[in-house]
């Protein structure tokens, strides 16, 4: 008997496909699983056999069957090739292992939006990385962009206010806007056929962060502008009281649409729409967390 002192990359292979032989049950019926002709496979045997010094199988007429000393070979085959697995899947998690803190900064209101699916996205960053200590804050989008821009936060989720060439930027989906007007508003209680987009413009606004849409800006710089409310909770309070039209998403409004608090007000001809998108900042050092959360989040949101 041989003495096998280090176990090439070679031997490996042969042991493989040895144990590949075994669990098939001969040389015939792996060539499938080995993807290999017979006469390479039984060649692969002999060498393994000539290496070791041993006879592992019986094979020929009589059919496929182990030695004692393959049976041995084999059962030494599964706990080295285990181990061997073992030792790469480990490799390859330290390899990625995220650790430390991830900072995203959001508009405000994102857990209302569903189709942000943001949760979904932690879940699913967090199950892999449960080392990692992720940060969220929130802000209006002039604040989110500034934070990704000086480095504040390493990922933002955004109504992008304008385009950066320090950014950059994924679109996700596009966000409508509608007009709201609340209870005890003049236009509340007027018929539909009664108003005309003229007819809107003589109310008081509150002023829109974002406008990326020409007509909207047309519209917008007709009105009369006595309020601003950077955070949507905010805004929906002041079309609330009854005083202000103002423009939210539709998933802002709903809620108010069914208790009678809010009417949307000429949807069909006045609204707007804003992409919500992916920001990092292109100068940044390598981050394996926000690189990974980023393209979860793009699978996901996307």
């Amino acid at each position: 008997m041989k003495k096998l002192n280090n176990v090439t990359d070679y031997e490996i292979r042969l042991i493989r496909v040895f144990k590949a032989v075994v669990e098939c049950g001969g040389i015939t019926a792996s060539e499938l699983s080995l993807n290999k002709r017979k006469s390479a496979i039984s060649t692969d045997i002999s060498d393994l056999e000539k290496r070791l010094g041993m006879t592992l199988c019986n094979r020929g007429r009589s059919g496929f069957s182990l030695t004692p000393e393959g049976n041995k070979i084999y059962k030494a085959s599964c706990t080295l090739l285990n181990n061997i697995d073992h030792f790469r899947n480990e490799v390859q998690k330290a390899q990625i292992d995220i650790s430390g803190e991830l900072v995203l900064y959001v508009s405000d209101n994102a857990v209302w939006d569903e189709r942000l699916k943001l949760s979904q996205a932690i879940s699913e960053f967090h199950m892999n990385h449960p080392n990692s200590y992720i940060k969220i804050l929130s802000g209006d989008p002039i604040q989110v962009e500034q934070a990704i821009l000086s480095g504040k936060a390493d990922l933002g989720i955004n109504v992008i206010p304008r385009v950066s060439s320090s950014l950059n930027i994924t679109k996700l989906f596009d966000e409508k806007l509608y007009l709201y007007c609340g209870f005890g508003h003049p236009l509340f209680s007027t018929p539909d056929e009664d108003i005309t987009v003229e007819k809107t413009q003589k109310y008081n606004f509150i002023e829109i962060v974002t406008m990326n849409d020409e007509a909207i800006i047309d519209y917008m710089s007709k009105v009369n502008i006595t309020a601003s409310a950077k955070n949507l909770d905010m805004r929906a309070s002041m079309i609330l009281s009854g005083y202000y039209l103002g423009f939210l998403p539709p998933y802002m409004g709903k809620k108010w649409l069914l208790e009678g608090k809010m009417r949307a007000v000429l949807p069909e001809k006045i609204h707007t729409s804003n992409a919500v998108c992916l920001l990092t900042k292109k100068s940044q050092e390598h981050n394996p967390a926000r690189e990974i959360f980023s393209n979860i989040y793009k699978k996901i949101a996307g």
